[in-house]
Order: C-alpha cells, then structure tokens, then sequence
C-alpha cells in the first residue's frame, strides 16, 4: 500500500512538472510574438544596421555542364543574428533557454543567389523553423539544390581547372540597413561528397561591399579528373596512329600496304566518332585535345598518301631512270647510312651493300659479288685485317655508280625517312600535349 502510494505520488510530481513546462512553452510563444511585425527589422534603433552570419557547407557537386556553363551542388546555409525582440527570463518560463518558430512568422534575411542559371529565387525551402535563444540569438539553418552559372573554359581539357562561384545578397536589404559578415573564410566541408569527375581542392568566401548593396562570393577551385580521359580517349588514338606508321615497315612487295594504312585509319575514325561524346560541346574556346584528335587524323590520313607515293616508287619502270637529282640525294643518304654502320660493323655493312647490289641490274651484281670476295679472300692473308679495313673504308668513300641508284632504292630509303619523321612528329605532338596543358 504505501509502495503504491509513493509511485502515485512520483507520477503526479512528473506529470505537474511535463504540464508546467508546456504551459510555460505556449505562454512564452504567446508573449514573444504579441505585437510582433515579422517585415520590420529586429533592431530598436532602426537606423543602425542589422548584422547577420553567414555559413556554407557544400553537401555535394551534382553536375558540371560545359556546354551551358551550369554548376549543379546541394549546399546548406546557417544564418545567425540577433533579434531583441526574442529575448526572456528563463526563470520566469521554468528554465526555457530556446524555442522553436516558423520562419513566416518572424522576421529572417531574404538570401538570393545573384548567379542562377534558369531564375532567381529565394535560398531555402518552406516549413523551415527558426531557433531562438533566451538571449534573443535566431538561428536560420536551411538548405536547397542550387543551380549557378559558372564561366567553364575548356582550353586545356582534360587538365582544365575552373572557378566557379555561388554570389548571395540580401535582396530587400540596402547596405546601409543590413550588413553580412562571414563566419567562415571558407565553405565548410564537413558533409561534402566528393564528385567522380571534378576534385574541390581549394575554397574561399569574401564579402564584396558594392554599393548600394552587398554581396558574398563563395568559391569553389576545381580540377577535373583526367585519368579517365588519358586513358580512354588519348593513349588509344595515339596508339592506333603508331599502329598506322608500322606501315612504312611492310615490304611492298607483301601487297597489304594500302590496305593495312586504309584500315587503321578507318579504326580511327571509328574511334573519335565513339569517344566524341566525352569531349566538351562548346566552340568558345575550344579545347587543345579536339585540335590534337584533328591532327593526329591528318597524320594517319598523310602516311595513306605517303603508302601510295612510296609504292609508286617502288613499282616504277626500270626504263625510267632515277632523275639526277634524285640519284645525288639517295646516294648522299646510301652514303651517310653506309658511313654510320662502317663504324659501328663492317661485315653487317658489306652484307648490306650485298643486298642491295642484288636489287640492280646482273652486271652489278656480278662486280660486286667479285669485290666482296675478293675482300672475304684478303681476310686470309698475314695482314688481312688491314687490308679489310681499307677496302670497307674505300666502300664508303667511293662514288657509286648511277646505275646503282634506283627507284627501288630511292623508295627504300623514302620508307625509312617517312617512319622516322611520322613518329617524330607523333611522339613530340603527345609531348607537347601533355606538358603544355599541364603547365599554363
């Protein structure tokens, strides 16, 4: 009996308590917004300005639209100010120290994004409460999916940087009636997701004094994610370009070659016209990777031309003798060629000139086939290495005879110079990408 007595009297001690503390709720909530004008500026002296707070924690960057110059990203805002007019004695209302009131029913900064890319509005979303304090200190925590414009220059993609920025003001407010200060010198990033596409190294926050109005600029520093880009768009055509100047190594006699350099520059073609959606869609500026693409089709599409011009010259009547001038150009590069093997090996360069004695009339084959022996029998001899030496040196000293210059050796060496030149160019191109759009 007394137990139950007691757990009685517990009960109502907690139930007065609960009901009291409702009571003091609902009657502080009736005295604050007696007489209260939410359109009219919390200061007393209304010719003093109001001062608010404000915070950005970026949530997350949906999208990057190059071609609109659109920044998708879901932030949230805290605004902080103080309005005399919520203040109270929290011994008077059992200890209440903060209450709770719909943002419609009080007076709150109107914060508009001054850069939106389809309409102004304002920032937040409805049935928002603000929290107030005993002290009279609002706290405004809002949010929204923010749609900004934002300058995109796609000069160096996919190594491209961008500052985009998300401009706030007060929008019924002058300068001289409401002052913003940052809280933070940068946005907060806490709860931020970071995006597949685009790295947030860096951000910032200022408040810009533009009379009549004023403004805060938050900044986002991005840097797109190339890997992806390399990976799957420039080391692929680079490759199938390099697969292309191989061809310049086929025999002509195999009779592939035209259908071997037409192939890879169709896989090329095929290729860009697959990854073209990854490229940005914009003409202003246009970005130095679609200028490489370009290029680097017109060098597939030179060394189809080169194939042909060089199987031209290869097949070419023998009873058309090599012009003059022609003959002194291959012989001057036989010769340099010839020179440059002399030193380093000189059976490997007698055989060559072996073979290429094969490819001209029999008479010449003859002379030199009797030289090379009469060079291998001088081996034998007592001082046969000198004798060599001499006889290898004078090979590559002597003129040749003109008839030994021929359309077929002319090709040859045009085959050479042309493979050369075309990965030359192919490697410095890449090169001049990769380093040029990574330094400016």
């Amino acid at each position: 009996m007394i137990q139950t007595i007691f757990m009685l009297t517990i009960m109502t001690f907690v139930l007065t308590v609960v009901f009291a503390n409702r009571t003091s709720m609902e009657s502080l909530y009736r005295d604050l917004l007696r007489d209260y004008n939410p359109h009219i500026r919390p200061n007393d002296d209304q010719t003093q300005r109001t001062v608010i707070s404000v915070t950005m924690h970026l949530i997350s960057i949906n999208e990057i639209e190059e071609l609109t110059g659109v920044m998708s990203t879901v932030v949230n805002v805290d605004v902080m100010w103080r309005d005399p007019r919520m203040t109270w004695n929290k011994t008077k209302y059992i200890d209440v120290t903060d209450i709770l009131f719909p943002q419609e029913l009080v007076w709150k900064p109107d914060l508009v994004v001054t850069n939106p890319a389809k309409k102004v509005r304002k920032i937040g979303f409805e049935d928002i409460m603000i929290r107030y304090n005993n002290n009279g200190i609002a706290y405004w925590y809002t949010g929204d999916y923010l749609e900004t414009s934002c300058d995109i220059d796609v000069t160096h993609f996919p190594f491209d940087r961008q500052v985009c920025t998300i401009v706030m003001i007060p929008w019924n407010y002058r300068q001289n009636e409401l002052t913003m200060s940052i809280a933070q010198n940068n946005v907060q990033m806490e709860n931020f997701t970071a995006n597949g596409e685009w790295i947030l190294y860096k951000t910032t926050a200022e408040r810009v004094g533009d009379r009549p109005y004023e403004y805060i600029y938050f900044n986002l520093y991005l840097e797109r994610r190339s890997s992806f880009f390399i990976i799957n768009l420039f080391i692929p055509v680079v490759l199938l370009v390099l697969l292309n100047c191989m061809v310049f190594l086929l025999s002509p006699d195999s009779g592939e070659r035209v259908g071997y350099a037409i192939t890879c520059l169709l896989a090329i073609t095929v290729y860009m016209t697959l990854v073209s959606e990854t490229i940005p869609k914009t003409s202003k500026p246009i970005c130095i990777l679609s200028i490489v693409l370009l290029v680097l089709l017109m060098v597939s599409t030179v060394i189809c031309f080169l194939t042909i011009i060089s199987l031209n010259f290869h097949f070419r009547s023998k009873q058309k003798p090599l012009p003059e001038w022609l003959a002194k150009i291959t012989r001057a590069l036989r010769c340099a060629n010839i020179k440059r093997r002399c030193g380093n090996n000189p059976r490997s360069d007698r055989r060559e000139r072996k073979e290429t004695s094969t490819e001209t009339s029999q008479s010449q084959t003859d002379v030199e086939s009797s030289k090379t022996q009469s060079i291998e029998d001088s081996e034998h001899t007592s001082n046969g290495k000198s004798v060599h030496l001499e006889e290898e040196s004078e090979n590559c000293h002597e003129p040749q005879d003109h008839d030994l210059e021929t359309w077929k050796t002319f090709a040859v060496l045009f085959d050479h110079y042309c493979f050369l030149f075309c990965c030359i160019s192919l490697l410095i191109g890449s090169l001049y990408f990769v380093i040029f759009t990574n330094i400016m």
